[in-house]
């Protein structure tokens, strides 16, 4: 049995004199059962940030991020005949760690050995072949405040490669380069203590060389990464880049050693705790298996309704925070992530969006002042409540910005590509369900 956070206790006259025979209630008493599930399948391919590290998680285990993308170009290049080979740079901007990042973290840069494919589904678990010696290793500090530009000098035999077969206008394009250059593998170190997140805008390769041996300018011939230069607010989104992020998790000895996809635990057996975690596809599920008792005594009508999810801040550490936002994902008792006919994810929309298709995602943003998220539902019960909605139940997972499904980017690339954890306890406080309703008198 999942746990119950609360019984159903009878519903509150709140004083309103009705105009027609109704009366109108308030309850914030309603059973809820959470539990942890996790996904079948986490997509992480294009993602809009790569993950390159390793941290040790109290509940999680050992977590480890390696992050793999295609190369392309921007558009044709000028080199200059006679021009003189400079060097070959990997640039790589972040602003987001997760972890111990005290110590050094250390990233080896490698060749792959194949071409990854702009129309495959990538997963946290997918893998694909690379050199074993890498192109280049650095050691760095993470600080993305004060310093959050990594650059990594990859060798002169690549860049003098490059440069021939590039100084060629002819040669300029994607296809001719990947020949060359199938993508880049940036991997941890097995000593590293945080995870580290490279926003793909700002990752490209730059070629540094003058126009004769004599001039003194510095030229440069951008080779990108996963960044959509083109694709940018396209809609439909292009599928002109690819790229994904491995991530996986020894949980040897946690609470969730023995977790299997879409199987629900009980967070009477993980520590009296549900959780959450982007990157590897853990969510709470959270089921209101009696709302349908809101109709006992007639028709209802909720007017509005709200869930707020308030993490345990015991397990808030240095380094490990709380994600910023959060989402509802439907679902039912197959725990499975659906989609609508439109081919989006099936987020909970912001009660305006009514009982549209047409994604309106409800972002709920993590607020300091009362230490919870907030969700207003209104719509999407009265939906299940009629039984217009079938999906019943809601995932929590997290997503790392609040503006979903910009610059060309679906929707799942934003939830999973992102290492953060919550823990949810299971007293009344921890998941509260309040409900305004009516109901016609019979």
């Amino acid at each position: 049995m999942a746990a119950l956070l609360a019984a159903c206790d009878p519903p509150q006259d709140i004083g309103v004199v009705p105009l027609t025979p109704v009366g109108t209630f308030y309850t914030d008493t309603l059973t809820i059962r959470t539990s942890t599930v996790l996904a079948d399948s986490v997509h992480t391919g294009n993602p809009d940030v790569f993950l390159m590290g390793k941290y040790q998680d109290p509940v999680l285990g050992k977590v480890t991020a390696s992050s793999f993308t295609s190369v392309r170009l921007v558009g044709a290049q000028e080199i200059q005949a006679g021009a003189v080979y400079d060097s070959l740079v990997l640039r790589m901007g972040y602003s987001y760690t997760y972890g111990d990042t005290l110590p050094a973290q250390k990233m080896a840069v490698h060749r792959l050995t194949e071409v990854l494919s702009r129309t495959t589904s990538y997963y946290n678990n997918s893998s694909v072949g690379y050199e074993s010696t890498p192109l280049a290793t650095t050691s760095f500090n993470a600080r993305p405040v004060s310093n959050n530009i990594l650059r990594v000098k990859l060798p002169n035999t690549l860049g003098t490669e490059l440069m021939t077969l590039l100084a060629t206008t002819s040669n300029q394009t994607t296809e001719t380069l990947q020949n060359a250059l199938k993508g880049l593998a940036f991997i941890p170190d097995a000593s590293n203590t945080a995870v580290v997140g490279f926003q793909g805008a700002s990752v490209w390769v730059t070629l540094y060389y003058h126009n004769s041996s004599t001039d003194t300018t510095a030229r440069s011939f951008f080779i990108l990464t996963n960044y959509n230069y083109e694709a940018t607010n396209q809609s439909p989104p292009r599928t002109d880049r690819a790229a994904f992020n491995r991530v996986t998790a020894d949980r040897t000895g946690t609470p969730l050693e023995g977790i299997r996809p879409l199987t629900p635990i009980p967070a009477a057996m993980t520590n009296g705790l549900t959780y959450v975690h982007d990157a590897l596809g853990i969510r709470t599920k959270i089921e209101i298996p009696y709302l349908h008792t809101l109709r006992r005594n007639g028709a209802a009508a909720i007017n509005r309704a709200e869930i707020r999810i308030k993490p345990d801040q015991s397990l808030v550490k240095p380094g490990l925070g709380l994600p910023l936002n959060l989402v509802l994902l439907e679902t039912d008792s197959t725990n499975r992530q659906y989609k609508s006919s439109l081919g989006y994810e099936l987020i909970v929309n912001t009660d305006e969006a009514g009982y549209s298709e047409t994604p309106a995602p409800q972002v709920a943003t993590y607020s300091t002042r009362f230490q919870n998220y907030n969700f207003s539902i209104t719509t999407q019960l009265q939906a299940i409540l009629t039984g217009y909605k079938k999906r019943n139940s809601f995932l929590v997972t997290p997503v790392y910005t609040g503006n979903l499904g910009a610059d060309g980017t679906r929707f799942e690339s934003q939830m999973n590509n992102n290492v953060s954890r919550l823990a949810i306890g299971t007293q009344p406080e921890d998941v509260k369900l309040i409900v305004f309703y009516t109901v016609a008198q019979n």
